[in-house]
């Protein structure tokens, strides 16, 4: 069986690999906590996948090291390695490749926007996290690559911020999934041990949530899931 960033793929057929770039500019908007639930969404649905952690503070890798599962696995990467990386995993038969891009880091945004098929970004529902969308949204013109919006944290308890900032998101000409990612203790709590919301179980709205997004990316790379695989 091939292998791909030292991981086995879970099967081999002649599918061009995808690669989702999880890019935010402000901290706190969810990045990790999106790319390894993803991730483990999309193993679940028989997808080989893999995450580069362009984060010095390698949250997603030390998720992974917490994990007693191998798959998904997590690498630290700088984005200068980004095409390399790509090069070795398509040849390993690898499906999808998320890169969990880094805050704050312009150039290193750009590479991750330039070699996605499909650009993720998750903004909270706060000014500041909207005011950030703009250099965000510079980066992803520059790349010329196709982009979804989706909010995260959003407030189980009130929409009143929500639908002003999914006004504001499509003004600015980005395409928005149509759900959201609540604020739930699952998503923070299923981390401590490695762990997602999926593989918790405990939730089944973020669960749902989850499901939906990968659904969504799914839609949009072109990927195919496996015959009698079903997607989290």
């Amino acid at each position: 069986m091939s292998r791909c960033l030292g991981v086995e793929a879970s099967r081999q057929v002649d599918v061009e690999m995808r690669t989702l770039s999880v890019v935010s500019q402000k901290g706190g908007s969810g990045r990790t906590t999106l790319s390894v639930n993803l991730a483990v969404a999309a193993e679940r649905a028989g997808l080989s996948c893999a995450i580069v952690d362009l984060d010095p503070q390698a949250s997603g890798w030390k998720w992974s090291q917490r994990r007693k599962s191998e798959a998904p696995e997590v690498i630290t990467a700088v984005a200068e390695q980004l095409e390399s990386i790509q090069t070795k995993a398509a040849e390993g038969g690898l499906d999808l490749l998320i890169i969990d891009s880094a805050p704050h880091a312009d150039r290193a945004a750009l590479l991750a926007c330039k070699v996605a098929d499909l650009i993720l970004i998750p903004t909270r529902a706060s000014i500041l996290d909207l005011d950030a969308l703009k250099p965000v949204l510079e980066l992803v013109e520059m790349a010329r690559r196709p982009a979804l919006g989706v909010l995260n944290g959003v407030s189980t308890q009130t929409s009143l911020d929500v639908e002003e900032a999914r006004d504001a998101i499509k003004a600015r000409g980005v395409e928005l999934h149509a759900a959201y990612i609540h604020e739930r203790v699952i998503y923070k709590r299923s981390l401590i041990d490695g762990r997602t919301v999926i593989e918790a179980g405990s939730d089944a709205k973020a669960i749902r949530e989850i499901g939906g997004l990968f659904a969504a990316v799914v839609e949009r790379m072109g990927l195919e899931i496996p015959a009698g695989e079903v997607a989290a």
